[in-house]
């Protein structure tokens, strides 16, 4: 268990470094300890649980990033859903009105077209 938890941490530590365009020395020194560290680190050898926050703070990334990864928190993904669901019953009901109206269209020239013209 602990493991998998140092491996994702550490996947998220490479992958904050490398998009902050940093290198593990360069990492290493922003937050106070040796390359060495930081390989530990981003192998997944030693979850740097004191150093999170300045590792979070140097490459412009969340603490719960790091910790969590992209997933989202539960709340905001059901309030997202919710969010799409209500546009979704409005497209619903505009495009029920448009089909209405095309319908009608369409009927008003069968209409038409059955009729002949007075000679």
């Amino acid at each position: 268990m602990r493991r998998e938890l140092a491996g994702g941490i550490g996947g998220r530590i490479a992958r904050a470094r490398k998009e902050h365009g940093l290198t593990q020395e360069e990492l290493a020194a922003l937050v106070g300890v040796s390359p060495r560290s930081i390989q530990g680190y981003e192998a997944g050898k030693v979850v740097p649980y004191r150093r999170l926050g300045r590792i979070a703070e140097v490459t412009d990334r969340q603490l719960h990033w790091l910790l969590e990864g992209d997933g989202e928190p539960v709340a905001d993904v059901v309030e997202q859903l919710a969010r799409l669901v209500e546009e979704l019953t409005v497209e619903a009901r505009r495009i029920r009105v448009v089909a209405e109206r095309l319908q009608e269209v369409l009927d008003a020239a069968a209409g038409r077209a059955g009729q002949v013209p007075a000679a």
